[in-house]
């Protein structure tokens, strides 16, 4: 290799002449607004919040209630955590109810309540992050939200109303927190791609058509806190194949699994002793396991299901 092609040294002396220009400053300051520049974007992107200008709400001097949305071009809303140093605590009724732009909710850390119908209609809403301090999600809050596939459910929640999912047609899997103690009326009413839900070990009522036409959902671990087995409760689960009920159940009511037409087995503990009328209709390939002489046996028979002893 000639000499010409080979790197020379760094003249650290020159270096610091250069440094000290007029030139050189000009550089150096310009290195350092550049990267507070890119600082500055990537503070901004990961801890920006909206401006409470967007929103409406009221305030009180412990609490901000977030109670409808003022600027309609928000898509990804990021509600404060707080307005005028007060804490947002609770999204109102009907707040953001049929705001058809919105895809994404990040809700404040400090916020308890969700109010009835809070999102309902949010067709486009996609995700929704919650904090740990939530304990109430109201009736409705986020029924009619077709698109809604992520949402992280706070171990905080105590409470979860009626259609308070109705319609998440997206929404495959979810986490009930330990906390909750009663499944509403209709909470996952045709909630068709949902395929995984717990059933938190202290819940003591399953209501009337909570998992209507669930079809998606392949199974269930009822809990021993529950009596019985209410009206339209699994109606239409068609991916269920097993189900085992407590000893705690006496009742099956009306309707409670029929047309789960994919289930070949239940079975019935002698504890159970009212099975109601089209508790099992539509079940073609099903076989109950019971007690010999018991009511389980007793409806198979009258109803020509097969029977087999436990």
């Amino acid at each position: 290799m000639s000499q010409e092609n080979e790197k020379k040294p760094i003249n650290v002396e020159k270096a610091k002449e250069i440094a000290k220009s007029p030139k050189g400053k000009i550089a150096a300051i310009a290195s350092v607004v550049v990267i507070l520049a890119v600082i500055g974007v990537l503070v901004f992107l990961f801890t920006r919040s909206d401006s409470p200008e967007d929103y409406n709400y009221t305030l009180t001097t412990t609490d901000a209630t977030i109670t409808g949305l003022n600027n309609k071009n928000l898509e990804e809303l990021r509600i404060p955590d707080e307005i005028d140093s007060v804490p947002v605590t609770i999204i109102a009724p009907k707040s953001f109810e049929k705001c058809t732009a919105i895809t994404s909710v990040d809700l404040p850390d400090n916020l308890r309540e969700i109010g009835v119908s809070a999102f309902t209609g949010c067709v486009s809403l996609e995700s929704v992050s919650m904090p740990d301090t939530v304990e109430t999600i109201g009736a409705a809050a986020f029924s009619e939200c077709s698109n809604l596939s992520k949402l992280n459910m706070s171990d905080s929640v105590k409470s979860i109303g009626g259609y308070a999912f109705a319609n998440c047609k997206k929404l495959t899997k979810l986490t009930l927190p330990e906390s909750v103690k009663t499944i509403n009326p209709y909470t996952f009413y045709r909630c068709t791609n949902l395929s995984s839900v717990n059933i938190p070990s202290k819940v003591s009522n399953i209501d009337i058509a909570a998992f209507y036409e669930c079809e998606s959902l392949k199974k269930i671990e009822i809990s021993n806190y529950i009596t019985k087995i209410n009206n339209s409760s699994f109606y239409g689960c068609k991916s269920l194949t097993k189900v085992e009920i407590p000893k705690s159940v006496t009742v099956i009511d009306l309707y409670a699994f029929a047309n789960c037409s994919g289930l070949t087995r239940v079975d019935i503990p002698d504890t159970v002793h009212t099975i109601q009328r089209h508790a099992f209709e539509g079940c073609p390939n099903l076989t109950i396991y019971g007690v010999k002489g018991s009511t389980a046996e007793k409806y198979a028979r009258q109803n020509k299901i097969s029977f087999k002893e436990l």
